[in-house]
């Protein structure tokens, strides 16, 4: 069983899209919700089998993973955003540069779950479609059922039934169903790629045009923070 893909505990359904084979050199995800429900944390059990105690916020970075199979290679570019809806801008250009999009919550926060609700209603509206690759992710199950603030029932009633999009329940803190989260992604896409660990390399970049946006954004809260201080 690959790292990440340990079902115990977790739950996945995915959409009815079918997994046609339809091989790409590149291909961007972008990770979104809201701040602290763990969207570093799954992409840094996916890529480098690591999770990281202490919390710092993210405001944009852009990891890669390559994968070769059966001959062809695959690079993933996974994009981690801001928590804080305090960029916008640097919102709508993730959007629209990414294939797909895994929409994160905290099982134990309802208003992050309403975070995802309107996330994804801006993605269906910016890419003027229904039918995009996407994953809600409930993490955090490992805090148990007592500390939930929305029951799995109705969540995953939501995403796949209402919504019919793919749902998986996930803990990036105990790795457990990590891997499944990226491979309902790809499959939904019809990109039929063996996430093994085997064939893995691995590298992290920021693209130039976030960067140019975030020291765009950085240099106005500095001249915001000296004014307010004068």
């Amino acid at each position: 069983m690959l790292p990440g893909s340990q079902s115990v505990g977790a739950q996945l359904c995915g959409s009815e899209k079918s997994p046609n084979d339809n091989r790409k050199s590149r291909f961007r995800i972008v990770v979104m919700g809201a701040a602290g429900v763990g969207k570093s944390a799954i992409i840094s059990q996916f890529l480098y089998d690591h999770f990281q105690i202490e919390y710092n916020e993210t405001i944009e970075e852009l990891h890669q993973g390559e994968y070769d199979f059966d001959g062809t290679r695959l690079t993933l570019d996974i994009l981690d955003t801001a928590g804080a809806y305090s960029f916008p801008a640097m919102r709508e250009l993730a959007i629209a540069t990414s294939d797909a999009f895994v929409l994160v919550y905290s099982v134990d926060d309802e208003s992050s779950f309403e975070a995802v609700t309107k996330l994804r209603e801006q993605i269906l509206t910016e890419k003027n479609s229904n039918d995009v690759p996407m994953v809600i992710v409930a993490n955090k199950t490992d805090v148990g059922d007592d500390k939930r603030s929305l029951g799995r029932e109705t969540a995953e009633s939501i995403v796949c039934v209402d919504w019919g999009n793919g749902y998986v329940e996930a803990s990036a803190k105990n790795n457990v169903n990590i891997v499944g989260i990226f491979k309902e992604i790809l499959r939904q896409s019809k990109i039929p790629y063996a996430l093994s660990p085997a064939v893995r390399r691995r590298r992290q970049s920021t693209p130039a045009a976030f960067t140019q946006m975030k020291k765009k954004i950085q240099v106005k809260q500095t001249r915001s923070q000296r004014q307010s201080c004068s």
